[in-house]
């Protein structure tokens, strides 16, 4: 679609529509498809190693159900990859977008991005003001964004998150309106829309001229926005 401004594309959970999420073998796949951005989310084991895995919860044999931070990295099955893995297998050549729940988290990810010369391509997202201004003094080149709700998706919310020094506003595609992009990237802030699936919801994104977008679909998305790696 000529004209669009979807420059930041993420392969969601890894490009999940193509294969389990939050692998090595299914982040490989997306780079493969011509993803130019990955996402997950990272939390830390007992042991203090950084694993990518949606919602945290160990589901394995007889330690079902139990947080991530009550295991440690021995204990998790094969195919749970750790950030460093991530970055071994795949390189650092696009975008890594992770989605964290707490500020210690946010801390050892950026250290082990600082370990692989790839801050400036590594996006934090969060959800309060709060998060993003407790990883905005670990790294310069860090990029932040924060996930809000529609009822938060206000000028003022903009601003907040602005002043937290997110370089991003992400809410679901739905909940976007060409008014609403506008306020967002007047005050200097991107606009990132999450869960954009089909052909209509990717196509929507970059009519509205929104800037980023995740989608579980890489083919899809790429094809949409006319990405090239």
């Amino acid at each position: 679609m000529s004209g669009h401004r979807v420059v930041h594309a993420f392969a969601h959970r890894g490009g999940r529509a193509h294969g389990p999420d939050n692998t090595l073998e299914t982040f490989r796949a997306a780079l493969s498809l011509g993803a130019v951005g990955l996402e997950t989310d990272a939390w830390l084991t007992r042991d203090g190693t950084v694993v990518l895995d949606h919602d945290g919860v160990h589901r394995a044999a007889k330690r079902r159900h139990e947080p991530m931070a009550e295991v440690r990295r021995d204990e998790l099955p094969a195919h749970v990859p750790t950030l460093d893995e991530l970055y071994v297998a795949c390189g650092t050549d696009f975008e890594l977008a992770i989605d964290v729940k707490l500020p210690e988290v946010g801390a050892r990810v950026v250290e082990i991005a600082r370990e692989f010369n790839a801050t400036s391509r590594l996006w934090l997202v969060g959800g309060t003001p709060g998060l993003l201004s407790s990883w905005g003094r670990l790294d310069p080149d860090v990029h932040l964004a924060m996930t809000v709700r529609p009822a938060q998706g206000r000028a003022a919310t903009a601003l907040a998150a602005r002043t937290a020094g997110a370089d991003a506003l992400n809410m679901r595609w739905m909940w976007w309106t060409a008014r609403r992009v506008r306020q967002v990237q007047a005050m200097g802030v991107l606009a990132f829309a999450y869960d954009a699936q089909s052909t209509f919801a990717l196509r929507r994104t970059a009519r509205l001229g929104l800037d980023g977008v995740f989608s579980d679909h890489v083919d899809r998305m790429t094809s949409v926005l006319g990405i090239a790696r």
